[in-house]
């Protein structure tokens, strides 16, 4: 019993005596970078960043800590402003690391400390086109750890000249791969027009690289992968939408069969009509999947289910255009060519009748005679 008392004690002590994880002693109030976008090797890139330093305990950053400021740039300059209630000492440093001590930084927490960042320096030269740390700021204890929230990063992606070549390279090909289709749909009496216009504005784009820094050269080859996808898109859609109306001709055209066959032939129950209708009903269906599809952007299956419910509906309209054909021009008389047998019969009937009577008026005809 006592054994167990002394370790819930000697358990309660080690958890009292455990130090709360430390906090960050500031915090990043404004920060901005120029240029915005994406750099090239040798490019100046200037930061600035604003920081208060919020405090830990009763200072306003912990003694025991430090203020570590970090870049990548070649040839870096900081210019580094420590406030101290609107009293400004202003240093200037010309490495790639400062180390500010917590000593510097501790005051009475009453105290308002801030620190202003100007970093200049040059894009480094890179093995390929990558992120950088334009500028990183960590708070760090005595053992060299990085306190919680205490990190903060600007980075830059650098462009690799041979990369922006490979990308030029890239971007042709598919402007090609984009001609050729564009001009395959054309032929087949799809409108390209819009999908053209993109067209010639990624070509531009394209144009445009090849005479720019590398950085333009980069916005232009991103400018032009997107227009070059948007006029794919554009162009697929057009074909997608030539295939649904061409299938939809066809069903339409065919109804007009279905339409004549019931309502001019009193052939609704015919098995011949009925069956064009089935198919006639699997080609709508086709069709009614393929602008479901043209509707969700999957223009390549659209085309398919289009594609299909052409050829259904061919197959209908050509079973009905033969059963037109079989079956005459009947101006408003209905169709009996689904009852020869019987008509066979009943013509034998009535001739037989027809003889019959004839022949009974002729014997008649002698006994009145006697």
């Amino acid at each position: 019993m006592k054994r167990g008392i002394i370790a819930i004690f000697c358990i309660l002590l080690a958890v009292c005596l455990v130090s709360p994880a430390m906090a960050a002693s500031y915090s990043v109030e404004s920060s901005d970078i120029d240029p915005t976008g994406p750099a090239s090797p040798g490019d100046r890139i200037i930061t600035n960043i604003g920081i208060l330093l919020t405090g830990s305990g009763d200072e306003t950053f912990n003694t025991g800590n430090e203020l570590e400021i970090y870049t990548d740039l070649s040839d870096p300059e900081y210019e580094y402003t420590v406030s101290i209630n609107d009293i400004v000492q202003t240093r200037t440093v010309s490495t790639r690391y400062i180390r500010i001590s917590g000593w510097e930084l501790s005051y009475p927490n009453n105290f308002e400390v801030e620190i202003f960042i100007t970093l200049e320096g040059e894009a480094p030269s890179v093995s390929g086109t990558g992120e950088i740390e334009v500028i990183r700021i960590r708070e760090q204890d005595g053992n060299g750890n990085i306190v919680s929230a205490g990190e903060f990063v600007i980075e830059k992606t650098i462009l690799n000249p041979a990369d922006i070549d490979k990308v030029l390279d890239v971007r042709e090909e598919e402007l090609d791969e984009l001609r050729t289709a564009i001009d395959t749909i054309a032929a087949e009496g799809v409108n390209v027009a819009a999908a053209e216009s993109k067209y010639q504005e990624a070509k531009t784009a394209i144009t445009n690289a090849k005479t720019s820094s590398y950085t333009q050269a980069n916005e232009y080859l991103a400018e032009a992968g997107s227009l070059i996808e948007e006029a794919d898109d554009l162009a697929q859609e057009a074909h997608a939408n030539q295939l649904i109306a061409n299938a939809q001709g066809t069903i339409d055209t065919t109804n007009t069969h279905i339409t004549y066959f019931v309502e001019n032939r009193t052939m609704g129950d015919d098995a011949r009509v009925t069956a064009i209708e089935k198919k006639l009903a699997i080609a709508e269906t086709q069709l009614s999947q393929a602008k479901d599809f043209r509707d969700k952007g999957d223009y390549y299956q659209a085309r398919l289910n289009a594609n299909e419910a052409e050829m259904t509906a061919d197959e209908a309209l050509s079973s009905a255009v033969a059963l037109r054909e079989e079956i005459g021009e009947g101006g408003f008389l209905p169709d009996l060519s689904g009852l020869g047998t019987y008509i066979l019969i009943i013509v034998a009937v009535v001739i037989i009748g027809i003889v019959g009577y004839a022949v009974y008026k002729r014997y008649t005809k002698w006994d009145e005679l006697g």
